[in-house]
């Protein structure tokens, strides 16, 4: 149950239509796709790549790294998205991690690797206490949190939108 985490290129387009497919037959994806950099909001997947890759910070926006997850078979499986920075909204809702695992690939494991290494990497920019943050209603992405050593804090709530809120010291 290996996974690495890497940065988007135009090679993976393929991958990532298959993904975002994944997603569409699974998932309500209305409100975008976790971890995903607003992917659905572009006109094109190259368009999304160079976003992600140029890393301009606009308005409201925070510096971050973006990542495909990839299995043992170079499967694109999944997104994480790593915030360096926190704004008031994600520290609401949102926190220094997202992250979205296929739905065909879920309950092996991938989103605890997943939400590990992106802890790691956020280490390396040294930020030491890490807030994610997943719908009230998520239970497997709160059990995600809790095997990365996530601590609750408190639950947040915005319109029809509640949020639980979990802080990780590393």
């Amino acid at each position: 149950m290996k996974v690495k985490l890497v940065k988007p290129n135009l090679k993976n387009i393929k991958q990532i239509n298959n993904l975002i497919d994944d997603f569409k037959k699974y998932d309500d994806i209305s409100n975008g796709i976790n971890g995903s950099a607003s992917l659905l909001s572009f006109a094109s997947i190259e368009e999304w790549i160079n976003y992600v890759n140029e890393q301009k910070v606009s308005k409201n926006k925070v510096p971050f790294k973006q990542f495909l997850v990839v299995d043992e078979a170079n499967v694109v499986i999944g997104f994480t998205n790593l915030r360096l920075e926190l704004n008031q909204d994600l520290l609401n809702h949102g926190g220094h991690i997202g992250y979205s695992i296929s739905p065909q690939y879920r309950q092996k494991g991938y989103g605890t690797e997943v939400l590990k290494q992106g802890l790691e990497i956020l280490k390396k920019y040294n930020i030491n206490k890490v807030l994610v943050t997943c719908a009230q209603d998520n239970i497997a992405s709160e059990k995600v949190i809790l095997k990365n050593k996530g601590v609750y804090e408190n639950t947040y709530k915005k319109g029809d939108q509640i949020t639980k809120r979990f802080w990780i010291e590393i």
